[in-house]
């Protein structure tokens, strides 16, 4: 199994603004996103993980247990989490009262790809990160 745990920069994104547009940020936030260039840092602690994100407005947060469901507030209000873990998968499925995404970070010995798909219009965006620890 790859080592999901660690420190990774992005690097870059295909249709991301598209992404945000479909889950309704609005345009000053989504442009100023859209341009950011976050470090994702995946942590775990006992059976409990953690997937940070710091990004230019705030840092995004996920604390879970594999196939519990857990709470996150969301720009459409409180969100429902689910993630698994599959061989090199993290999958995360999100819903909130306005949206629902789907997020597949897939890792490597080096790399972060996530596959982000929001699942009312189809959208779906693709970031890439750069293990940096």
């Amino acid at each position: 199994m790859v080592q999901f745990e660690g420190k990774y920069q992005h690097e870059k994104s295909q249709n991301f603004e598209e992404f945000l547009k479909a889950i309704g940020v609005p345009l000053v936030p989504r442009k100023v996103v859209a341009n950011s260039n976050p470090v994702v840092e995946v942590t775990k602690d006992g059976d409990t993980w953690s997937i940070k994100m710091s990004t230019l407005l705030r840092d995004i947060v996920y604390k879970f247990k594999p196939g519990e469901p857990t709470h996150t507030e969301s720009m459409g209000g409180s969100a429902k989490n689910v993630f698994t873990i599959e061989n090199n998968v993290i999958r995360q499925q999100q819903e909130s009262p306005t949206f629902s995404f789907d997020v597949l970070r897939e890792f490597t010995d080096d790399n972060l790809h996530m596959t982000m798909t929001h699942v009312e219009s189809g959208t779906v965006c693709h970031r890439y990160f750069k293990r940096v620890k």
